[in-house]
């Protein structure tokens, strides 16, 4: 999601210059917090389109597959622990190269089904980029925010915020009221 987080930081840098030209001074300082993932990923418009991903024969195709190879992967090496003492090494050498390509087919269909869940998040964000920063903005003058910390991702830049502060949910709702 690296580029998502690009657009993000887009998204902020704008935010953040349009209050700079407020030029609302310091001691009226109105601090509020938002994670826009949570924003654009929970709205009812993302939620469809997960869901259609989902729901698609080749999402489910790859999903099955994954699933079958787990399942082989995880009788082999149950039978290998059952097994062990009485396998030839002939058969503990050949059920270690079936488990390992197993594995490599399961790594393959992990990151292919990361990236069909990339590209739908993708085409989201490039797809609401505008109402969210429109909605955002709206709510930034109508709050007379000063100071918009993103609350989210692994590497928060907040401490510690009163929840009454958190817009979240606020742009949520804004967007699912604007849906196309």
């Amino acid at each position: 999601m690296g580029r998502n987080m690009k657009l993000f930081k887009t998204f902020f840098i704008t935010f953040m210059a349009s209050i700079l030209a407020l030029g609302i001074s310091s001691a009226e300082l109105n601090i509020a917090t938002l994670d826009p993932q949570a924003a654009l990923f929970s709205t009812n418009i993302a939620k469809k389109e997960l869901e259609e991903l989902e729901n698609s024969d080749e999402w489910k195709e790859v999903v099955e597959e994954l699933q079958a190879k787990a399942s082989e992967a995880r009788e082999i090496q149950e039978k290998t622990q059952k097994d062990g003492p009485t396998m030839s090494d002939e058969e503990k050498q050949e059920a270690a190269q079936k488990f390992q390509s197993l594995q490599q087919d399961i790594n393959f269909l992990r990151e292919k089904t990361n990236q069909f869940r990339n590209q739908t998040l993708q085409l989201i964000s490039q797809e609401q980029a505008e109402k969210f920063q429109v909605i955002v903005t709206e709510l930034i003058r109508a709050k007379g925010i000063t100071l918009l910390i993103n609350s989210g991702g692994q590497q928060q830049t907040l401490l510690h915020a009163d929840q009454s502060y958190d817009i979240t949910q606020e742009v949520i709702d804004a967007m699912n009221e604007k849906e196309d």
